[in-house]
């Protein structure tokens, strides 16, 4: 093991002073992964459509109360929101499966319970929420809009009386529907467009490792470094070991670091950590071999960066695809 690190640790060392592929591999995905996350709704999202239309809200009235109705009206006036009726287990399923941003259930007797304005004891007007804990973004924009809406409702019955006494019109029951409990985790589509560019971003870094480290096995070769190892005490399984630890290494780091940002800075939450670590680990070694076979393809060193970024293009697009899929 001394002898693959010494030789993997020569590797890393020529990738650091090569500021060129030191950028494809560590800078470029997370400029592709922040640059097209940045683009925002449409792109990757739970739903294209919200992008023109404002977020889709299923409501179910089940009061049908001047109250109830008057609440309606207010939130449908927001112009970030999109409201439909329907009923409430078809859109408790749409919102684990993420066709819609939230259902808003409002039970019998909403209208009939006193608002505090006019009895600051009573207790609170309640409505039913349910969202995907995936979208605490849209989570945390429905329940203040349902909050202004609640208040100009209130206005409207009594103007100026909210004014001067600290009541919260209405009281939100947020229904946590989780998508990965349910067991629909695999058709759920993801909840921002971060997380899909991330993961497209670790198959760009990925890839970009293994063209790099395939072009310069092909480039150690042509130059007879290859040849003054061999006549090393090193077998050619160990020189061919150093060349994959150094590989294995670098792709484990960016997925790491890729992974850290997205989850830090951008919010991105895996359904499954140990399933997503036994990808990662998974691509890297498969990576590893695909880094061998560029390297054997490719007889000196611009053809097999050719190849290698050649099938670069198409990968990510796969991976794109699959990812939208999850």
């Amino acid at each position: 093991m001394a002898r693959l690190w010494a030789l993997a640790r020569k590797d890393l060392l020529l990738l650091l002073r090569d500021r060129g592929a030191l950028f494809l591999t560590a800078v470029w995905p997370l400029v592709i992964a922040a640059f097209f996350g940045a683009l925002g709704p449409g792109f990757g999202s739970l739903s294209g459509a919200e992008a023109g239309g404002g977020l889709r809200v299923v409501t179910i009235d089940n009061d049908q109360s001047p109250a109830s109705r008057a609440l309606l009206a207010e939130l449908a006036a927001h112009d970030q929101l999109s409201l439909e009726t329907g009923a409430l287990e078809p859109a408790r399923e749409q919102v684990r499966r993420g066709e819609r941003a939230a259902y808003l259930h409002i039970d019998a007797g909403f209208g009939a319970a006193p608002s505090q304005l006019f009895d600051p004891v009573a207790p609170q007007r309640r409505v039913e929420l349910g969202v995907d804990p995936r979208r605490a973004n849209e989570t945390a924009l429905l329940t203040a809009a349902l909050e202004l809406a609640a208040w100009r409702q209130l206005g409207a019955e009594l103007p100026g009386a909210g004014e001067t006494r600290p009541v919260k019109p209405l009281a939100v029951e947020t229904t946590v529907l989780d998508a990965a409990a349910a067991g629909l985790g695999s058709v759920a589509r993801p909840p921002s467009p971060f997380a899909v560019t991330f993961p497209q971003g670790m198959i760009w870094a990925v890839i970009a490792c293994a063209a790099t480290f395939a072009a310069s096995l092909v480039n150690e070769r042509n130059r007879g470094t290859l040849l003054r190892l061999a006549v090393a005490p090193l077998s050619r399984l160990e020189i061919l070991a150093g060349k994959a630890l150094a590989c294995l290494v670098t792709i484990v780091v960016m997925e790491l670091v890729l992974l850290a940002v997205a989850v830090l800075g951008f919010g991105v939450r895996p359904h499954s950590w140990p399933l997503l670590a036994l990808a990662m680990l998974a691509t890297a070694i498969a990576f590893v071999g695909v880094m061998s076979l560029l390297a054997v393809l490719g007889r000196r060193t611009q053809s097999a960066a050719g190849l290698s970024w050649g099938c670069s293009w198409s990968w990510p697009c796969s991976a794109a695809a699959c990812c939208r899929c999850f």
